[in-house]
């Protein structure tokens, strides 16, 4: 096992999954800190950004369009679920993104002729331009790190812009923004789809990562991970989707290596970050990095 936990390609294969990981929970950071929405339907759109790159990717087209053209279907895609769920108020916007989950969820099983159902994606390469083959475990992981930093410097000037202190005052109180003559629909709705968006390029990148894609790739377990990820870091703060990401991943990979019968890791995976979880919304409600507890719309 120790063998296992310091070999180079084992530790830079999961340093590459969260930095991807990190793409993912800064978008859902954007909708669930700073507008104060639970959205549950953020892995759908990782889903749809996956599946879109696999397909276009496998046919040929190149890298950067294939990568864009997935976060801009997923963007597409936010922005269709806002239309109409952004209107509503409190608990029923989470449970309408969480049937657009299931939706997502059951269209990649039955598309089966360009998804491949149950049966999944299999053999999705590792991205090559510029005479680069980024086959190569370390290349690749420094392509998804510098997307993961030009990712993470546009959404941070987007929330440090005068956007963002709007999206924080909806968070607040969404009828004071309305009293000084904001469009508060608009601002939710642009920022749902630029999270959708980033999101899509999330999913694009763990494709090729993987190299396979299945529909059990993005359902419930991983919107529990990357919920808790961002209530352990901080939502709210930028920085707290970030390092809660990273500190999950850390427990939730030592885990592995702890004197248990292999069959009994998952569960134990799971119960750890659980716990983690619940020690943190006691004993630190607003998370690592975040400046007071998060705040949902009641209303």
């Amino acid at each position: 096992m120790t063998d296992v936990l310091f070999n180079p390609d084992y530790l830079i294969f999961v340093l590459t999954s969260a930095t991807i990981f990190v793409i993912l929970t800064m978008a859902l950071n954007m909708i669930v800190g700073f507008i104060g929405y639970l959205n549950l339907g953020h892995v759908g759109f990782w889903s749809i950004g996956a599946y879109c790159y696999s397909v276009l990717l496998m046919n040929g087209t190149p890298f950067w369009l294939a990568l864009i053209a997935g976060g801009l279907l997923a963007g597409f895609s936010g922005f269709l679920l806002g239309l109409p769920t952004l209107r509503l108020k409190s608990h029923y916007i989470a449970i309408a993104s969480l049937g657009f989950t299931y939706i997502v969820y059951s269209l990649a099983i039955n598309l089966t002729g360009i998804t491949r159902g149950p049966l999944g994606i299999p053999g999705i390469p590792r991205p090559s331009f510029w005479g680069i083959d980024f086959e190569d475990k370390y290349l690749f992981f420094l392509l998804c790190a510098a997307i993961a930093v030009v990712s993470g410097f546009i959404m941070k000037r987007v929330l440090a812009s005068p956007f963002g202190k709007i999206l924080e005052t909806i968070r607040e109180d969404e009828i004071a923004s309305q009293s000084i003559g904001k469009n508060t629909f608009s601002f939710k709705l642009k920022a749902f789809t630029v999270s959708a968006f980033f999101a899509g390029i999330a999913g694009g990148l763990w494709a090729s990562l993987y190299q396979f894609i299945s529909p059990y790739s993005f359902f419930i377990p991983e919107l529990v991970f990357l919920l808790a990820a961002l209530m352990i870091g901080g939502a709210g703060s930028f920085w707290g989707g970030v390092v809660g990401t990273y500190v999950l991943y850390i427990i939730y990979e030592s885990v592995r290596f702890m004197p248990v019968p292999p069959t009994s890791v998952g569960a134990l995976q799971q119960m750890a970050f659980a716990l983690l979880l619940i020690i943190i919304m006691i004993f630190r409600p607003r998370g690592i990095m975040g400046k007071k507890a998060a705040t949902f719309h009641r209303s």
